[in-house]
């Protein structure tokens, strides 16, 4: 097997596993703090979002210093310590004896992790150029399907086994991931002398096109902003839908979370082969004016079919921005520099996330549901026809 396919299936694997040790927290988090004592609603919602809320801040703030220190050591290592570390933290959470020791082996979570930007800054460097943009819209579908079943997977472990033991399975499972890196992923690189890290200025007259990274840039935080807005209120929507009374609100809310990410997960690929057909200008500007154009729907529907049906077509769409925009990425940075142009757009991403979930909800209160979909949708269709215009004066480098 080539060395570079090796290297892609191990990633997937990897990408898959620390998503999942990630997200498999969602439904754990708050049992758990119940088992630790936290019983007030108004607590218990607290220290539920403090917990999850703080591992996607620290991811965003620590993703540069990992991103630098793979340039100058080599991507390998990123993925042992990320594996290794979220190994060490999950095993952890099944030790905690109070909340405060949740939030901060949360925090440690956050900051030790990363495989998923090293995947790509490994898989971007290793792949041929004509295989990019399949090679990472597969590793967006692994990464995004382990977020889809990494909280089914932790609500299954944690009621089979209990909550504490949850952890230590995904933990050994994190270990499975270390291993395969450590033994299967081989990387000819040759480390750099110490030195000053690249200024921002360096970086700037290291890649031809800066304009075209910054465009992408943005586009990175608007596609994470306004993508995790809803996500913390869809359950109250389906609510609004279908009356508070109805039983199986949780069931219909997971109905239409799933629909979107299965969609996404399926086009990733697919869509990726599109990028190195057409290249991830097109695909870019395209789905980004899809995903508009169907997310302002949502906010006239009055059905909960509609809505799955709508947020499945999303799904489409959303799944070829991230291979779009990391695939873009990759075509005009130099390689020597990738891991830290790939970390600072996980920064820009996860900030994107996190001021989503903040501003979508805010929105939400103070003007409605509907208010929040037309106002996302227009801005997600708006950078569509912004990067139309911009991508298509830029031009990709080869290096």
């Amino acid at each position: 097997m080539e060395l570079w396919k090796r290297t892609l299936y191990v990633c997937l694997f990897g990408a898959f596993m620390a998503s999942v040790g990630l997200s498999q927290a969602a439904p754990l988090i708050p049992l758990y703090l119940q088992d630790l004592g936290v019983h007030d609603q108004g607590s218990l919602a607290n220290w539920s979002g403090i917990a999850m809320g703080v591992t996607y801040l620290m991811v965003a703030l620590v993703s540069p210093f990992w991103g630098k220190l793979a340039d100058r050591k080599g991507r390998k290592l990123i993925l042992l310590r990320a594996s290794f570390g979220m190994m060490v933290t999950n095993a952890l959470l099944g030790f905690a004896q109070s909340p405060e020791h949740v939030v901060m082996i949360r925090i440690l979570n956050g900051m030790v992790s990363g495989f998923f930007s090293g995947s790509i800054t490994l898989v971007a460097t290793q792949t041929p150029e004509s295989r990019t943009g399949w090679a990472l819209g597969l590793l967006s579908a692994a990464n995004l399907g382990g977020s889809l079943l990494g909280p089914m997977i932790g609500g299954y472990m944690g009621s089979t086994f209990g909550i504490r033991y949850a952890f230590f399975v995904v933990s050994a499972l994190l270990g499975i991931a270390f291993l395969s890196s450590l033994l299967f992923i081989k990387e000819d690189f040759t480390p750099k002398v110490k030195g000053p890290a690249p200024s921002f200025k360096d970086l700037q007259q290291s890649i031809s096109n800066w304009k075209g990274l910054i465009f992408v840039s943005i586009a990175s935080f608007i596609f994470a902003f306004t993508t995790m807005a809803s996500a913390p209120i869809l359950s109250v929507f389906v609510q609004h839908i279908v009356g508070r009374g109805h039983e199986h609100i949780a069931l219909l809310a997971g109905l239409a979370f799933t629909s979107t990410g299965i969609a996404q997960m399926l086009a990733s690929s697919v869509l990726g082969r599109y990028i190195d057909k057409l290249g991830p200008q097109f695909i870019l500007w395209t789905s980004f004016i899809y995903v508009g154009c169907l997310t302002i729907p949502q906010a006239f529907t009055d059905s909960i079919i509609v809505l799955c049906i709508i947020r499945f077509l999303l799904g489409f769409g959303l799944g070829g921005l991230l291979p779009g925009i990391n695939t873009y990425i990759a075509s005009i940075t130099p390689k020597h520099l990738a891991g830290q142009i790939f970390a600072y757009n996980q920064s820009t991403l996860f900030f994107g996330y996190f001021m989503g979930a903040v501003g979508g909800s805010a929105i939400v209160s103070q003007w409605g549901f509907s208010t929040m979909f037309i106002v996302t949708g227009m801005i997600i269709a708006l950078t569509g026809v912004f990067l139309k215009v911009t991508l298509g004066r830029t031009t990709t480098a080869s290096h």
